[in-house]
């Protein structure tokens, strides 16, 4: 089974903002710990198709996708790398209205992407399972939708009480990929997620980064870092455990087995925002234990 991991995993906002080791070093890690395959980000296409396939060539790792709003320049990049899809990471929408509106954004965002062989998906969090007339934000967005497909956090999915198996059973054939992220505690969705309609700029914190200097980039990096050691921050990532933990509330077979129902093969794709031991090493753990026990 092939295991894949983000860039995200090395070094979180970091990454985000192309602070830390290089994309080469990023590879040359994910490799020598035993993945198979990548998922970008934003930034990490700053640098050449010609260098990053140069890259994962040398490396022997496969590109399998970017985490970035579906624009026809990264769909390109995309299909030149040999990536099966480009995955929306985040927007703001609040009721069943903005699910809707972000549904039809997805389908013309799918259609145009269509024609590279490039599958559009989008990522959830926790939020995305907030109710509204009875149903989760995610699940309209599904059912307002005919061409996107979804990366299903599972860890999220699962901390906001969703059990993915029944959701990747209920929209059979739409989960492109999944991601690993071991969850022990159910916390809900949370409060009213942001409308898209609210005052005020809605675009990625990270949309302009390789505008920014050396200096703005530290200075956002020193503010998510406040943020995420805050009590609301770390509460956030404290239920992300060690994979197969007893107190683990996911069961990864049956995921497996849910996705194995789809007519096509899902990619698994390793995310970690909180280490149980030494980076490296709990990275490397998560993959062994994928391999050895999920068939």
């Amino acid at each position: 089974m092939k295991v894949n991991i983000g860039t995200y995993s090395f070094g979180g906002i970091a990454s985000y903002l192309g602070l830390g080791p290089t994309l080469l070093e990023k590879f040359q890690t994910i490799k020598a710990l035993g993945f198979d395959g990548v998922e970008l980000l934003p930034v990490d296409l700053d640098n050449s198709v010609e260098d990053i396939k140069k890259w994962a060539a040398e490396t022997g790792l496969e590109i399998v996708s970017v985490h970035a709003k579906p624009t026809e320049e990264i769909v390109k990049k995309m299909a030149a790398l040999g990536g099966k899809a480009v995955v929306w990471a985040s927007t703001d929408f609040c009721n069943e209205e903005e699910a809707i509106e972000v549904a039809h954004e997805l389908d013309a965002m799918a259609e145009m992407a269509e024609p590279y062989g490039i599958k559009v998906g989008y990522h959830n969090h926790s939020k995305e399972f907030y109710m509204d007339n009875g149903r989760p934000l995610l699940e309209i967005v599904a059912e307002n939708s005919s061409k996107c497909f979804f990366q299903l956090d599972c860890g999220w999915c699962m901390n906001a009480g969703t059990y993915p198996p029944s959701f990747i059973r209920r929209y059979k054939n739409r989960i492109v990929a999944i991601h690993v992220k071991e969850n022990c505690r159910v916390q809900g969705p949370g409060p009213k997620p942001k409308s898209a309609h609210t005052e005020g700029n809605h675009e990625s914190p990270f949309a302009h980064v390789a505008e920014m200097s050396l200096e703005e980039r530290q200075k956002m990096l020193d503010a998510a870092t406040a943020r995420n050691e805050s009590p609301e921050g770390k509460k956030r990532f404290e239920v992300q455990c060690k994979l197969g933990a007893p107190e683990s509330n996911i069961d990864w077979q049956e995921i497996k087995n849910a996705l194995d129902e789809q007519s096509f093969e899902a990619f698994w794709v390793v995310e970690r925002e909180g280490f149980y031991t030494e980076h490296d090493q709990c990275i490397k753990e998560d993959c062994e234990w994928i391999k050895a026990n999920i068939k």
